[in-house]
């Protein structure tokens, strides 16, 4: 029973993400409760949902990254490597990155 209801689930995300995939832009509408705490109000598709939501989502005006985000960026994309690299410099995560950067772009695509 769980499967049928994942599926459901699943093809609602899709048909949201197929209804507004050729928008210039969207807002999604937030509520926020007695701490402050902002959450999406459309509960299927949202900046806050799985992987594959936030995977799909496009930010209508991108910005650049800028030297800080790029060096971020490296570092994060180590630390999702495992393996126990999250605990080397943050110059050794950025060298690891720059060694890799062929990998990473072929698992893009």
């Amino acid at each position: 029973m769980r499967g049928i209801y994942s599926v459901a689930i699943l093809n609602l995300k899709l048909t949201a993400a197929r209804t507004m995939k050729d928008e210039k832009g969207f807002y999604y509408p937030h509520n926020l409760d007695f701490r402050g705490c902002a959450y999406s109000m459309d509960s299927y598709f949202n900046h806050l949902g799985s992987d594959l939501c936030r995977g799909i989502l496009e930010f209508a005006v991108g910005h650049p990254l800028g030297k800080s985000g790029l060096r971020c960026l490296k570092i994060h994309l180590t630390n999702l490597y495992g393996g126990g690299v999250d605990k080397y410099s943050y110059d050794g995560r950025r060298e690891i990155t720059k060694n890799h950067i062929d990998d990473i772009f072929d698992s893009a695509d």
